[in-house]
């Protein structure tokens, strides 16, 4: 099952980003490899997710979300996550736009609050995920 392998992404991705969540904002600011290492797990964690729920989605109604962020409110509408978490989602598929394409402009404070904020997040959606998956073999 595809689902599974990209859970296998995510957890790893979400362990990267347990591990950067303990540097100190000033050493983030001033060394840019480890902004790209986090950018980088930031970026796997978030489209692992972005693929698990559009794989979930398909399984919910034929027609493919449009964007990113439809993909997690299609979820809360057919309740396989709560309404706030699809919120949250919705703009963590928006940041990773960002990190795609405006990688020249991210505001390094704001991708660092992200680093620190959203991880629970993440975990949150995997552990709904692997309930669904149990339920949905």
């Amino acid at each position: 099952m595809r689902i599974l392998a990209q859970l296998q992404t995510l957890d790893e991705a979400l362990g990267a980003w347990q591990r950067y969540r303990e540097i100190p904002f000033d050493r983030f600011a001033r060394e840019q490899d480890i902004q790209y290492m986090v950018r980088h797990a930031l970026l796997l964690a978030i489209q692992a997710a972005i693929d698990i729920a559009t794989g979930i989605a398909v399984m919910k109604t034929p027609k493919r979300p449009d964007t990113y962020r439809e993909t997690f409110r299609l979820l809360g509408r057919f309740s396989v996550i709560p309404e706030d978490l699809s919120t949250e989602l919705a703009r963590l598929a928006g940041f990773r736009n960002l990190i795609v394409h405006e990688y020249t402009t991210l505001d390094q404070e704001r991708v660092y609050r992200i680093l620190q904020d959203d991880c629970r997040t993440l975990h949150q959606f995997r552990l709904i995920v692997r309930d669904f998956i149990r339920q949905n073999p």
